[in-house]
């Protein structure tokens, strides 16, 4: 088990202060605590005004267990403010239960076949008790451990005996195949759903389908959500809305409460506001969507940014690096737009003196790279380094436009993502119309010493420059997915053009699309880093081709080439 670090800085009800022997502040205003009996629970401090009852609405999951958690804080006339009052594990909700374990064993983990759980003097039926809510199913753990469990004893909770909270975490077991270019069918977008309310609030609801997940037919598809946390404490926060007690075992048709606040705006009722919103800033940019065409791509600029780099590494999983293979991803694309092409191509950043993709499969790592201002600026911190890339792309973009071509300037981030493993393929995210207003500029030393900064250290976009924007973003995008389509490449299953990045409840456009003065720009994602899978296929030379030829397709049909 991890060092403990002690909470400090509130107020204890006098029962906690004998009983309790590990403290670790979990959030604001919670303690997740052990005794010397290896008991657990959470220590929390009332909200404003709050009394007994609400307090047990609050943070359990038992309607009847208010007169035990008053019992064990003495019975108070009141709750005081700055002080904790302590609420045993069992009686938990299933959330809070999941916040004391990790703040508490924060060395176990989640594994496909189950809990895996490290030791620290506890008792087999202590830890049958806290991952499947009964003391007695002993029989769950793996091997068959000692008792007491010796310091950093290892044991695995089996996943069909694990509590729905844990379960949920397990992440899906790894193909055990893998193609060299394969791309699923195309996923039904669409989803019937049905609305109502509840003392909780509005919320939609869906009726699982015969071979759908609550992960992917729910979370992903509904909420827009693919990050492997975001969609682990979705599926277990709809679950309990929804009266779902295992998620792995939810019976076709059952009808499945997702909360509105939640839902992408496509999703919610025809009439409100904020889908109604969404409707009208669509048909707005939709006007925008054609440009110009260009035959061959002649007196078109095409600007390759290839993500991360230097110091930065992006997304890393299984020792391979975002940074160093999207930069030869990026490569290609070049290679490609020079061979097939009129197109003149501009890139963003060098790795060292190389030229050209290096041809092998598996790269070698370099931190080597630097954005191409003026001086160069060696990639040493990642967020002078991205925005330094809007900095050079807006000023190649007013050149260019100053000899009459803007509208034939296309700007390509090239990244790998890092989402729920159970996800494969690219995602090409767009900016959007609210989402790029405003007047944004840095400072500092690294900005003011580069030329393309001290041209306009400071940017805005005009209403119609930011639905142009939108527009002709969607455009390409769509394109660019269709020609990862047609070379049989996977795209992501819902969604695969996304106007924005979540992160639990935020939403917003990456710094290189939302300050990027070039009309027609996108941020590809070109696969899963996280998905076993699209990571092995990313360290073949022929999938790294198949992905510069699919982006110069889209380029060439966004221009009016084929297609």
């Amino acid at each position: 088990m991890a060092s403990l670090v002690l909470a400090s800085a509130l107020v204890l009800a006098p029962t906690f202060a004998v009983a309790a022997t590990e403290r670790i502040r979990v959030a604001p205003g919670q303690v997740a605590a052990r005794n010397s009996s290896h008991e657990l629970f959470l220590e929390v401090e009332p909200l404003a005004g709050e009394g007994m009852m609400a307090f047990c609405r609050r943070v359990s999951s038992d309607s009847s267990s208010c007169r035990e958690i008053s019992r064990l804080n003495r019975n108070p006339r009141r709750l005081l403010k700055g002080v904790r009052y302590r609420v045993p594990y069992s009686l938990l909700t299933p959330e809070l239960r999941l916040a004391v374990v990790r703040a508490i064993f924060r060395d176990d983990r989640a594994e496909p076949d189950g809990w895996v759980h490290f030791g620290g003097g506890e008792s087999r039926s202590d830890v049958a008790l806290w991952f499947t809510g009964d003391s007695r199913r002993t029989d769950a753990l793996q091997p068959a451990a000692s008792t007491p469990l010796a310091s950093g004893e290892q044991v695995r909770v089996a996943a069909a005996a694990l509590l729905p909270v844990f379960r949920a975490l397990l992440p899906p077991a790894p193909a055990p195949e893998i193609a060299l270019v394969a791309a699923p069918a195309a996923v039904d977008e669409t989803a019937p759903l049905e609305y109502g309310e509840d003392p909780l609030g509005a919320y939609a609801v869906y009726r699982l389908r015969a071979g759908e997940a609550l992960y992917s037919a729910v979370v992903v598809r509904l909420t827009g959500r693919d990050r492997a946390e975001d969609v682990n404490a979705l599926a277990v926060e709809i679950a309990a809305r929804s009266g779902i007690p295992d998620v792995t075992d939810i019976p076709v048709g059952y009808p499945v409460r997702i909360p509105l606040d939640l839902l992408l705006p496509q999703f919610l009722p025809a009439l409100d506001p904020r889908r109604l919103e969404w409707e009208v800033e669509r048909k707005l940019a939709e006007q925008f969507r054609v440009p110009e065409q260009a035959r061959g791509l002649a007196g078109v600029t095409v600007i390759l940014d290839a993500g991360h780099g230097g110091a930065d590494v992006g997304a890393s999983r299984a020792g391979v690096w975002e940074s160093t293979y999207v930069y030869d991803v990026t490569e290609r694309i070049r290679r490609s737009l020079q061979r097939r092409t009129l197109a003149r191509v501009e890139t963003t950043t060098r790795d060292g003196n190389s030229k050209g993709p290096t041809e092998r499969d598996v790269l070698p790592y370099s931190r080597d790279h630097a954005v191409m201002t003026t001086p160069p600026y060696p990639i040493s911190d990642a967020t002078v380094g991205v925005h330094l890339r809007w900095y050079l792309a807006n000023s190649l973009f007013r050149r260019h436009a100053a000899n009459g071509d803007g509208d034939r300037v296309v700007f390509v981030s090239v990244h790998a993502d890092s989402l729920h493993p159970s996800l494969r393929g690219a995602t090409v995210y767009i900016p959007n119309t609210p989402g790029t207003a405003g007047t944004y500029g840095k400072q500092g030393g690294a900005f003011s010493s580069r030329r393309e900064v001290r041209e306009q250290p400071r940017v805005s976009f005009s209403l119609r420059e930011r639905q142009k924007s939108e527009g002709r973003s969607r455009n390409l995008a769509e394109r660019v997915v269709s020609g990862f389509r047609s070379r049989q490449l996977a795209v992501h299953p819902f969604q695969p053009v996304r106007d924005r990045i979540f992160r639990g409840r935020r939403a917003w456009v990456p710094a290189v699309l939302r300050y990027n003065a070039v009309p027609a720009k996108v941020l590809l994602e070109v696969c899963n880093l996280a998905n076993d899978e699209d990571r092995k296929l990313l360290q073949t030379l022929g999938f790294r081709d198949a992905i510069a030829e699919a982006v110069v397709d889209g380029i060439l049909t966004f221009f009016g080439e084929g297609g």
